[in-house]
């Protein structure tokens, strides 16, 4: 199965610069070809415009200054995104984390990066162990609406009602558009059960280090890679990949944070 590769960006004004946050956004993001599906028309996600006073902990991870992918603080020191998106590993100094703002284009808070570190195992063909550490320069306290969320730590097993998490970003609303929203979006979306996901995607597309979220029209989308899954209040889970089709009948998959792999690594940086 063929991988597409896109993600975020937008800000500037002229063609050119237009053009190279277009390419720069669109650079970071996995998508997946499957068939189309009829009554889609990629018009999506089904989201709400939100306010970072609510997502305190959401960033806008910058490369050049132009917005790339998302991110959340997750202590003093260190933001968590997808590995793909600091991949293959930038120098340190071209990488910033945009913080406490709603507006994407907001440059008013921003932190220098000092060690990008990705999972030793990250793999990109499969995006296994998709996740990805970075150290500030500095520290996230005592800025207004920047403030870390804790880490979910025991696996969701039951399944008996359906269990929403909260995942949000500046990604795409519209597919086809090639433009980012300026204001933080979130939407509501249910976990799928790992093996009702392995059965929609194949065995060979969803590994243990992962998880699945969505529903028909509510979704992430290009835009969105390595921001947050909230549940129970908790990161749960980081925007990975998904269907080349956003709000289709494919879930999103996100990268696990309580898989044994993605917390042993989280755990040798930050205390859970």
């Amino acid at each position: 199965m063929r991988l597409l590769v896109a993600a975020l960006l937008l800000c500037v004004t002229g063609t050119s610069a237009d053009s190279i946050e277009l390419q720069a956004w669109r650079s970071m993001q996995v998508r997946r070809n499957v068939r189309k599906e009829p009554g889609m028309s990629g018009r999506i996600i089904g989201g709400y415009e939100t306010n970072i006073a609510d997502q305190p902990f959401q960033l806008s991870v910058r490369r050049f200054n132009y917005h790339i992918c998302g991110a959340s603080v997750v202590d003093p020191s260190f933001a968590i995104t997808a590995a793909h998106c600091v991949s293959p590993k930038p120098d340190p100094e071209f990488i910033t984390l945009q913080g406490g703002s709603t507006n994407r284009t907001d440059d008013k808070v921003i932190f220098r990066t000092e060690e990008i570190i990705v999972h030793p195992t990250y793999n990109p063909h499969t995006y296994n162990n998709d996740v990805a550490l970075i150290r500030i320069i500095g520290s996230f306290e005592g800025y207004e609406n920047v403030f870390p969320i804790a880490l979910e730590t025991v696996p969701i097993t039951s399944y008996s009602t359906p269990v929403y998490c909260t995942v949000s970003g500046w990604g795409q609303t519209e597919m086809f558009n090639g433009k980012l929203p300026e204001m933080l979006r979130a939407v509501r979306i249910p976990l799928i059960p790992y093996t009702e996901c392995r059965r929609k995607w194949s065995p060979l597309a969803v590994t243990t280090s992962m998880i699945c979220a969505g529903e028909p029209r509510r979704d992430t989308c290009n835009g969105d890679s390595g921001g947050p899954l909230v549940c129970n209040d908790k990161l749960y889970g980081l925007v990975s990949w998904g269907a080349n089709q956003c709000g289709g009948t494919y879930p999103g998959v996100y990268t696990s944070i309580t898989s044994k792999d993605v917390a042993s690594f989280i755990e040798q940086y930050i205390y859970i």
